[in-house]
């Protein structure tokens, strides 16, 4: 899926070693700079990676090969080898990767079965999205019952259409005005 800078956009990522529908979100940035978004989790041929998560990737096919043509937007640089280069919406400090240069943001979702979620926005919507997204994936955890279920269903159909700030209040239980 290609999402350009400055569109907000949702979906979920079958793993990458699972060959799933949708695999990869293209940012391009310039004529030869673009981001790639996977969801890398340790199944299959990435049964050894130390990390799983989203995976943000910076292309840049201007350089030489060898030279950067690659690099890993590392979730947290201050791990050693990667360990911890995805991002994770559960993980403070890890949940949400910005550039602010070309104002892309992309954050990770909660997952649907085996497929991980991923919005790719402004960073002015960011702060918001990322309160939204935490708020849903906390009212998923814990006991089940259909008065919860109602809510997620709430929160994520407003997350869906991209009113942050709603989907917000519904999954905290704040009260929502029609």
């Amino acid at each position: 899926m290609l999402v350009k800078p400055g569109e907000t956009a949702h979906l979920f990522l079958s793993p990458l070693a699972q060959n799933g529908a949708k695999l990869v979100v293209k940012i391009p940035i310039d004529r030869d700079q673009y981001y790639l978004v996977e969801n890398r989790q340790q199944i299959g041929y990435d049964k050894i990676l130390p990390d799983a998560g989203i995976l943000v990737l910076k292309v840049n096919t201007g350089v030489q090969e060898g030279y950067g043509t690659v690099r890993i937007m590392n979730a947290d640089p201050r791990a050693q080898n990667f360990s911890k280069a995805t991002y994770k919406l559960a993980t403070q400090d890890r949940n949400l990767y910005v550039d602010k240069e070309n104002q892309i943001a992309v954050i990770p979702l909660w997952k649907e079965g085996e497929n991980l979620g991923v919005l790719v926005t402004t960073v002015e919507k960011s702060s918001a999205a990322l309160q939204a997204a935490r708020a849903i994936l906390r009212l998923m955890q814990g006991e089940k019952s259909p008065e919860k279920a109602r809510n997620v269903k709430l929160a994520v159909d407003a997350f869906q259409a991209y009113d942050f700030e709603r989907s917000s209040r519904i999954a905290s239980g704040q009260p929502v005005s029609n």
